[in-house]
């Protein structure tokens, strides 16, 4: 089964399409299988419509999505695809979206939900096509319909002669990728969303060994799958990587599926940088350099220093204070002169005398 998905803006759109003629008059017998809301398809789409107006704020609320059969699965009574609808639909979105199921040809129909829960809660889209592969899996097991993924040769690599006849020569029933594809996908499915500690608990209890395989910066880039007895010629086991197991299950697609990050991998995602106030650094105190303690003599001998110092500086302040009250420089020392008296005034000569 393969699902194709789609998004729009309105219910009415989506309905006139599935029960109008198609692009090339493909539709026979449009007809309702399934869904959430009653009414004829123009009463259908007048309620998901009026119902998405409580939040017009989401540009493109009307999700779509066709789930077509291959051939070999034959022609489905509406019965059953109604329950695969509604096990679609309450897998990916929850019970409580509005939706409806249209079928208008042999091997597909059409869902149109709102993403508009009856709450008015918006469900988020968020990796639709990641979450959509494995229901789509599960659903073809439950209903024994083909693998459409298997069918197309498009993601599953094929195994060659010479590995067959190997696998052969092992005793094993199968080849070992093959086997290893259906028992690596089942471990993803059951593990979805959960992360990769679910996922490698799921691969240990299905018996297949494996290897987590880390760049040098430590991140996440993929997994090798082995089984127990699969060895080479030398005895070495066999590891294969997981895009020749199944190119679904390459880390792009499989770390996408398997959702929650593992948090033995967290340390190696940088954290994001911001910007963080500068405190202001402390005053650099100068280095006091320590002596060792004064021995008696020398505590004496300072005391004695200490008091000529001060008798020193007493002097010294009260010549500088004697000297601003007079107005003059005293000069000392041997050689120093007393000040000369000031001259008299000179009497001044008129001028014709």
């Amino acid at each position: 089964m393969i699902a194709k998905v789609t998004k729009g803006k309105r219910a009415g759109g989506a309905l006139r399409y599935d029960f109008g003629p198609g692009h090339r008059e493909e539709h026979k017998e449009p007809r309702i299988v399934g869904g959430s809301v009653p009414g004829t398809p123009q009463q259908v789409a007048r309620i998901i419509d009026r119902h998405n107006r409580r939040r017009a704020d989401v540009e493109r609320p009307i999700w779509r999505c066709s789930l077509s059969l291959p051939d070999e699965d034959g022609v489905l009574p509406d019965e059953q695809w109604g329950q695969i609808a509604e096990q679609y639909v309450g897998r990916m979105w929850g019970p409580d979206v509005p939706w409806v199921a249209v079928r208008h040809g042999d091997d597909h129909i059409h869902l149109t939900v709102s993403r508009v829960r009856w709450s008015g809660e918006l469900a988020s889209d968020s990796h639709d096509y990641a979450r959509s592969r494995p229901i789509v899996r599960a659903l073809e097991r439950e209903h024994g319909l083909v693998n459409a993924e298997e069918r197309s040769n498009r993601v599953a690599p094929q195994v060659s002669g010479p590995e067959r006849a190997a696998a052969q020569r092992r005793g094993a029933e199968r080849p070992e990728r093959e086997q290893l594809r259906e028992l690596v996908r089942a471990a993803r499915d059951a593990s979805a969303g959960d992360g990769r500690l679910a996922f490698e608990a799921a691969l240990t209890e299905a018996g297949v060994d494996y290897r987590a395989n880390t760049a040098r910066n430590g991140r996440m880039s993929g997994y090798s799958f082995s089984l127990p007895g699969w060895t080479d010629g030398e005895g070495a086991q066999v590891w294969s990587a997981a895009s020749r197991v199944s190119r679904d299950l390459r880390w792009a697609e499989l770390g996408e599926t398997l959702g929650s990050p593992d948090p033995r991998t967290a340390w190696a995602t940088p954290a994001p940088a911001t910007e963080v106030a500068q405190e202001p650094k402390p005053a650099q105190v100068p280095h006091q350099p320590s002596h060792p303690p004064l021995t008696p003599g020398q505590a004496a001998a300072a005391e004695r220093l200490t008091g000529v110092s001060r008798a020193r500086a007493a002097r010294a302040r009260s010549t500088t204070t004697s000297t601003r009250r007079t107005g003059t420089t005293r000069a000392t020392g041997p050689n120093s002169q007393p000040p000369r008296p000031p001259e008299p005034p000179q009497p001044r000569r008129g001028r014709g005398l």
